[in-house]
């Protein structure tokens, strides 16, 4: 795995953002959907100005970056433990970055309080999700712009 740190965002790492979420969905996302379902998947990435909002309303946004300072993956926690985003560029899926990043977001869930934890996961985040400890409450099937997809809810009760 590539030399990597987590920090929190900062302002310019919105744009990069939106094109990491857009190369996790087609690079990592066409392993286990179909290319409609993962085109309509990479148009509702966020817009950089979607991430200010977020990080301006409270929400913890942390960043994987390179010894560059580049962003390779990020993750998105609500403050009720709702861990709306984990994206990782394409060429790092597979290296333990995703990993990582996530035992770094339960660490800091657990320093703010948090008792519990609660996603929606694609077939991959399932199996990273699975290994963390997370249970599947149910499969979602549902409908983006027509096109049929699905992903799991998915909690975890966090103790100590």
């Amino acid at each position: 795995m590539t030399d990597y740190s987590i920090r929190p965002f900062e302002h310019r790492d919105a744009p990069i953002l939106s094109a990491v979420f857009i190369d996790s969905v087609r690079g990592g996302g066409a392993r286990d959907y179909g290319l409609a379902q993962v085109e309509v998947w990479a148009c509702a990435a966020p817009s950089p100005q979607r991430f200010e909002d977020r990080a301006q309303a409270g929400d913890l946004i942390w960043v994987a970056v390179d010894g560059s300072d580049q962003p390779l993956a990020y993750g998105l926690l609500e403050r009720d433990g709702h861990l709306d985003h984990l994206y990782c560029r394409s060429d790092h899926i597979g290296t333990g970055l995703a990993a990582a990043l996530y035992d770094h977001i339960e660490r800091e869930a657990r320093a703010l309080g948090l008792t519990h934890l609660f996603t929606e996961a694609s077939e991959a985040a399932r199996r990273l999700f699975l290994r963390k400890g997370f249970v599947v409450a149910n499969r979602r099937d549902f409908e983006l712009q027509g096109v049929a997809i699905h992903n799991y809810r998915m909690e975890k009760i966090l103790r100590d």
